[in-house]
């Protein structure tokens, strides 16, 4: 019922059910939509264009994330997005604890045509249990 509402909401939404639809055809043709320590640190290393997004609370990023990746909570997401902080030419790199909401975050900027993935297993399951380097800042 929500996909024909869809459908029937102009061009704006059916753009939208069109990228729902890819999506969800992308997930059956084996794309998880997640990138692995190894393969994220090979790209920063080569320089390639990321935007790291981390997620995670204000005080867990203080006190360790990878050099160059951009604060936003999860909460406050919806509003960078309305601002143009997150641009659909880049990659986008989500990072939360372990991987189960930054795997939501991609859903939703991948359905709103955003170039999206997810750092397998978060920092807690992924980052940090490799031993991949951190930059850690403080404000005081």
């Amino acid at each position: 019922m929500l996909i024909v509402n869809l459908r029937d909401g102009g061009d704006e939404m059916e753009a939208i059910y069109e990228s729902v639809e890819k999506y969800f055809k992308d997930l059956r043709n084996g794309c998880n939509n997640l990138i692995d320590c190894q393969q994220l640190k090979e790209k920063i290393v080569a320089g390639e264009k990321l935007f790291l997004l981390d997620i995670r609370k204000k005080e867990d990023y203080d006190k360790g994330h990878i050099e160059g990746a951009f604060h936003a909570e999860w909460p406050e997401v919806w509003d960078f997005i309305q601002e143009g902080v997150f641009r659909k030419d880049e990659k986008i790199i989500v990072i939360c604890y372990t991987g189960q909401t930054a795997g939501q975050t991609v859903s939703i900027l991948k359905i709103l045509g955003y170039d999206a993935c997810s750092l397998k297993g978060g920092m807690n399951n992924g980052w940090n249990k490799e031993d991949m380097p951190i930059q850690a800042s403080c404000s005081t």
